[in-house]
């Protein structure tokens, strides 16, 4: 009888730890939607407009934030059309993660040296620039500048899911 016991609870003890190991295991396969930023691009134009800002290029991302395209698989960049407004959208799909850090960095400079432009000559528009929102989503670097920057964020939030 003591036998029967002991290899009861041993085949529970197994049970037990070959059920926590598949739930582990199905776990490292569930990750976050890895959306195109074409489809990021269209559900944001269906909550905004950005006819206020233009498109911007490889050229544009260069003079503006001082990225190189060379460590991105994607990206997408709407401009202020002139200097005087904050507007701007700018999502980058990196290739390598550990790059992320640097790149926020530099995006967090550029908007505090903006904010500092705005501040004086333009409260409305620093006052966009202020509530920004700068943030990592997976291998996705996202800026969104807007005056309907609560409404964009929640787009793009669900577009990952």
């Amino acid at each position: 009888m003591k036998i029967f016991d002991n290899i009861q609870k041993k085949v529970l003890i197994l049970s037990l730890v070959i059920s926590i190991g598949v739930i582990f295991q199905g776990c490292a396969f569930i990750r976050p939607k890895s959306p195109e930023i074409s489809e990021i691009i269209t559900n944001i134009q269906k909550v905004t407009d950005l006819s206020a800002m233009k498109k911007g290029n490889k050229t544009n991302l260069r003079k503006i934030y001082s990225i190189n395209t060379k460590g991105l698989n994607d990206f997408v960049l709407y401009a202020p059309k002139n200097n005087m407004q904050a507007n701007q959208i700018l999502i980058l799909k990196v290739v390598n993660e550990d790059d992320m850090d640097g790149l926020l960095e530099n995006l967090e400079n550029i908007i505090e040296a903006q904010s500092n432009s705005f501040k004086e000559y333009s409260p409305d528009q620093y006052e966009i620039l202020e509530n920004h929102t700068l943030k990592i989503k997976g291998n996705y670097l996202i800026l969104i500048v807007s005056k309907d920057v609560d409404k964009i964020t929640k787009v793009v939030n669900d577009s990952f899911k």
